[in-house]
C-alpha cells in the first residue's frame, strides 16, 4: 500500500500556507477534480476531505500536532486536556514533595511531553503493523477458494490503522495540555545549593 499523501499535498500548498491560500487551492483544484467535469470521485474526495481538516483551525491544529485528520470538538478537547493536568496536579498534592521549591509547571509540562512522546510512539508502532500485515497479504496465494489468510491480515492492518487513529486522537490531547500549560506559570523558591567551601566545612563538622 502507497504512503497516504499528506493533506497539504492534495491541496499542493505549502504546510505553512494561509487561510486564504488554502481556500484558492481548493476553489482551483475542485473545478478540475470534480466528477461534473470528468474528474476522479475517489481523488475528489480526498481533495474535499483535506480542505475540511486545513480550512478548520481547530482540526488544522489537531493535524499538525500529531496527523490527526478526524472531527474536533475544541470544548471535550480542553476538557480532556486540563483533566490531565489536574490529575497532575492532585498527585503532587498527594505527595509530600516540597512544591514551595520546586516550579510545578516545568515539572508538569515535562511530564506531559513524555507521556506524549510514548503515545506517539505507540502510534508508530501501531502503523508499522498494519503496513506489515497488508504486505504479508499479499504474498499470501491460494489456488482456489477463499483467501482466509490473506482476509485475516487485511483485517489486522484495518484494526491496527483505526487503533492508531484513536490513539493519535490521545497525542492530540496531550498536545493541548502543553499549549494550555505554557500560559502558567508557578511561583517557588529554588533551595539554595551550599557553595564548595560551605559544602568543605560541613563534611569535616
Amino acid at each position: 500500500m502507497a504512503e497516504k499523501k499528506s493533506l497539504y499535498s492534495e491541496l499542493s500548498v505549502a504546510s505553512d500556507a494561509g487561510a486564504s491560500e488554502i481556500d484558492k487551492a481548493y476553489r482551483r483544484r475542485a473545478r478540475q477534480a470534480h466528477p461534473d467535469v470528468g474528474g476522479n470521485a475517489e481523488a475528489f474526495h480526498r481533495l474535499a476531505h483535506a480542505y475540511a481538516v486545513l480550512s478548520d483551525p481547530e482540526r488544522r491544529s489537531a493535524y499538525d500536532a500529531a496527523g490527526y485528520e478526524g472531527e474536533i470538538d475544541a470544548a471535550a478537547l480542553s476538557g480532556r486536556a486540563m483533566d490531565h493536568i489536574h490529575e497532575l496536579v492532585a498527585s503532587v498534592l498527594d505527595s509530600d514533595i516540597p512544591f514551595e521549591s520546586v516550579d510545578l509547571v516545568a515539572a508538569i509540562r515535562d511530564t506531559l511531553v513524555k507521556q506524549r512522546t510514548e503515545i506517539a510512539g505507540a502510534v508508530r508502532r501501531m502503523e508499522t503493523q498494519a503496513r506489515r500485515a497488508e504486505a504479508m497479504a499479499h504474498r499470501f496465494r491460494r489456488t482456489k477458494g477463499d483467501n482466509f489468510i490473506r482476509a485475516t491480515l487485511e483485517r489486522r492492518a484495518g484494526e491496527a490503522r483505526q487503533n492508531a487513529e484513536k490513539t493519535r486522537y490521545e497525542e492530540v490531547v496531550f498536545a493541548r495540555a502543553i499549549v494550555l500549560l505554557a500560559d502558567y506559570s508557578f511561583e517557588h523558591q529554588p533551595e539554595e545549593q551550599p557553595d564548595p567551601a560551605r559544602r568543605a566545612v560541613a563534611a569535616r563538622g
